[in-house]
């Protein structure tokens, strides 16, 4: 439920909102954490985020104790480790009586501390030694194969930045000298968002930021022969997607070989099934994760992974049925209609600020929600909260277009 109360996050934004100032300040305030994960997704990649683990050999304490090959180890007796003669001189400075308590990650997935495991060396297991390679087993400084900076995954943190980026677009197109400071300080943010977001290599979120900016231009700009080149544009932007993901992960954006669509694809005929079996009420909320072995899930059965059903439409419709499903549609259609009026009354007053703020997002959500088709992003509580945190902006905004006072019994307005 509490990514279903993020909602009330709409409401207490608005009514905190009381002028333009406070929304810069907000603003400020957010693209600032957004950089500040970007600096430590860039550290992160150069200083790394703990030790793999090679071939521990049979004999050791390691391997008794549960160490395998592959594994990652994310604390050493409550230390962060990144480098393998860092280990080596905390186990000579350590005493012979004290167990060695590791954190691990079994695998090679995401290495992140809430899926490590506690594995204890006992006092006396495990040696001293004058190298690395005496250790009985391989080490390496191990570097996430994609950005998530803070959070416990690179989707969560691609669709985190689709929205900054496109919200950092918006206030760029928004001025009307494309070379002034502040505009110059606008395009840099997209910048430095947009390479974080590739250093995810999310594909889905790749072409929400390009979907999102090409409907920012679309509103944006007055000649109907330039818009009609932004077809080609998100056209252009899906064949380099595509390239970029042969590059780097030897798949295309729509490849049946990915065990990642196929496991979307199972999903989602599973989850027409269940709609058609349960049209009206659904099957409850998380019913599907708690009791899964209920309903013969192909993709479960296939890999071993209960996640959710990968589109927001479809994952709504399986927990709660088709009535919830067309309000929520209703709900978003009013929503981006909102936002485009908003853009249109806010062009007309000739605020810069305030019009770039609703144009970017305006873009942000309309790439969310083209995600949502792929992705269970409602589901996510960390990107939700941004997301209806723009739209306590955007209301606050409207309430501001429109002379309203927004302030809450006895805020200064």
């Amino acid at each position: 439920m509490r990514k279903v109360v993020l909602v009330f996050l709409v409401l207490l934004v608005a009514h905190n909102v009381p002028n333009a100032r406070r929304a810069k300040r907000l603003v400020t305030l957010l693209f600032v954490s957004g950089l500040a994960s970007v600096a430590w997704a860039g550290w992160q990649y150069s200083e790394g985020v703990g030790l793999r683990v090679h071939n521990p050999e049979p004999g050791t304490g390691f391997y008794r104790a549960g160490v395998q090959d592959n594994d990652v180890v994310l604390r050493v007796d409550g230390r962060l480790i990144r480098r393998p003669e860092q280990f080596l001189a905390h186990l000579n400075s350590k005493s012979l009586t004290e167990p060695l308590r590791l954190r691990v990650v079994h695998g090679s997935g995401v290495a992140i501390l809430k899926d490590a495991v506690p594995v204890e060396v006992p006092p006396g297991e495990w040696p001293r030694a004058n190298s690395v390679d005496k250790l009985g087993m391989r080490m390496e400084t191990v570097r996430p194969a994609r950005a998530m900076a803070f959070y416990s995954h690179y989707v969560s943190y691609a669709f985190l930045l689709e929205l900054l980026a496109s919200l950092a677009f918006g206030l760029w197109l928004g001025r009307r000298r494309r070379f002034s400071v502040s505009a110059l300080i606008f395009a840099g943010l997209l910048l430095v968002f947009a390479m974080a977001l590739g250093a995810t290599l999310t594909r889905a979120a790749w072409l929400a930021l390009a979907f999102g900016c090409a409907v920012q231009a679309w509103f944006h700009l007055k000649h109907w022969s330039i818009r009609l080149l932004l077809p080609l544009a998100l056209l252009l932007a899906f064949v380099g997607t595509n390239a970029a993901m042969h590059r780097w992960r030897g798949m295309a954006v729509i490849d049946r070989s990915d065990p990642g669509t196929e496991y979307r694809i199972l999903m989602w005929r599973d989850g027409l099934r269940l709609i058609k079996e349960h049209p009206w009420f659904g099957l409850g909320m998380n019913t599907v994760r708690d009791a899964w072995w209920r309903f013969d899930l192909a993709a479960y059965k296939k890999y071993g992974l209960r996640l959710h059903f990968h589109s927001t439409p479809i994952q709504i419709a399986v927990d709660m049925g088709l009535p919830v499903l067309i309000s929520w549609i209703f709900l978003m259609g009013c929503y981006w209609l909102m936002l485009v009026r908003l853009v249109a009354r806010a062009r007309e007053q000739g605020d810069p600020f305030l019009y770039g703020l609703t144009l970017g997002i305006l873009g942000g959500t309309s790439g969310f929600l083209a995600g949502s088709l792929m992705q269970y992003d409602f589901g996510d509580s960390v990107v939700v909260l941004l997301f209806w945190f723009l739209a306590g902006l955007a209301l606050a905004v409207r309430g501001l277009l429109h002379g309203k006072n927004f302030t809450l019994a006895g805020s200064t307005p």
